[in-house]
């Protein structure tokens, strides 16, 4: 079990540096829900729960003992959180989003490239318009946040580069790829149409799409309901998966299955979605 603190919950915010139009607002707002979590890795799309509850499994049991509520009880009380847990409801990490954060808006006119410092969350916009920056974002500070509200609507153009600690993408697609330099990052609820480089350790990569290739450089990354379309396997040192499944594409249509009037004694039925396959994990 691990704990990845996205933003200090205390002390002064360091100073931070963003290339990019927006609004910059203080402590006061964010934009998840203080107080409340996301448990992550039992069902898909996870389940909401209150951050004092967030910990506790189906029938009232809590995973992993008491580290899962130490975990959350550090993000703070004025914080969200996602828990993410294994197959068996064990805890593999807990990402905690404090409420005293610097945010950085980047509004509906689309920027070039973006940079997030320390303590910064960089807001993309929720509004089908195409890129929200037309290039590349680097995280070059230390728990540098990135939050979209949908790979449908909040959009990178290029690569995200993870150049420093403790950073944290969620609900953003990156059409480029993604590189993670340092340690402690984590992906959550993104799509990638690039490949993913994992470089760095202890990254948690949990509900996205990968649609290039997946290489895990760094020891102790987790993985949970991922679907992936490049990868059947994946390979890593300490490596943990859950649900993890094989993005299956859509097989086109052949011209004798589009002729007018072509019924075959196997089309009932066929429009039953085949189940997903696995993706296998193996620790080197």
């Amino acid at each position: 079990m691990r704990k990845t603190m996205a933003l200090v919950a205390f002390g002064a915010l360091l100073a931070s540096h963003l290339v990019a139009c927006g609004e910059e607002r203080e402590q006061g707002f964010v934009p998840y829900q203080l107080g409340q979590a996301l448990v992550i890795g039992p069902e898909k799309g996870g389940t909401e729960a209150a951050l004092e509850e967030a910990c506790e499994a189906e029938a009232g049991e809590a995973p992993s003992s008491g580290a899962c509520q130490t975990a959350v009880e550090e993000c703070g009380r004025e914080a969200f959180a996602e828990v993410v847990l294994d197959e068996s409801r064990e805890l593999l990490d807990v990402v905690c989003y404090p409420g005293n954060a610097r945010v950085k808006e980047i509004g509906t006119e689309a920027v070039v490239s973006a940079e997030a410092g320390n303590h910064t969350v960089l807001v993309l916009d929720d509004v089908d318009d195409g890129a929200d920056v037309t290039g590349d974002v680097t995280l070059t500070g230390n728990g540098a946040v990135v939050w979209g509200s949908g790979a449908d609507v909040s959009v990178i153009g290029g690569d995200l580069n993870v150049d420093k600690n403790n950073a944290v993408l969620r609900g953003v697609r990156i059409q480029g790829d993604v590189t993670i330099s340092k340690n402690n990052a984590t992906l959550a609820f993104c799509e990638i149409d690039g490949n993913l480089t994992i470089l760095g350790n202890n990254a948690t990569v949990a509900e996205c799409v990968v649609h290039g290739e997946v290489s895990i450089e760094g020891n102790n990354a987790v993985f949970v309901r991922n679907e992936l379309g490049s990868e059947t396997s994946l390979s890593g040192k300490n490596l943990s998966c859950n649900a993890n499944v094989v993005l299956e594409q859509p097989a086109a249509e052949s011209e004798s299955d589009a002729s007018p009037g072509n019924d075959t004694e196997g089309d009932a039925g066929s429009d039953a979605p085949a189940e997903p396959r696995p993706v296998t994990c193996s620790n080197r």
